[in-house]
């Protein structure tokens, strides 16, 4: 069967000790209630950015601190109107010209 790629996907990037991997899946289970509840269960540990993306359209956000934000909602200081900064990524959405592709294939 052929997956529908015209569809947000996420993915996490974890650290383990010097080592950044990003945890295997499978495609039904890259959903972001997904991340958030394996999140908050501890099942996903050291998380440094989650991302959405769609193939179709060619882009990509880095989505981490609202994703955190819903799993920890608890963990968020009341004093401040900004989440705390929880990747290294900006907040911004990378597409195709900004990542540097110049030729998009049809997959």
């Amino acid at each position: 069967m052929k997956p529908n790629l015209d569809t947000s996907i996420f993915s996490v990037i974890c650290e383990l000790g010097n080592c950044l991997y990003t945890p295997e899946f499978e495609l039904s289970d890259m959903r972001k209630h997904k991340l958030v509840e394996d999140i908050r269960n501890g099942q996903l540990e050291q998380v440094r950015a989650v991302l959405e993306f769609n193939p179709a359209e060619g882009w990509c956000c880095d989505i981490t601190e609202d994703v955190i934000s819903e799993a920890f909602p608890d963990r968020q200081d009341p004093n401040s109107n900004a989440p705390e900064n929880w990747s290294d990524y900006g907040a911004e959405r990378i597409d195709s010209r900004r990542a540097g592709v110049t030729v998009r294939v049809a997959a």
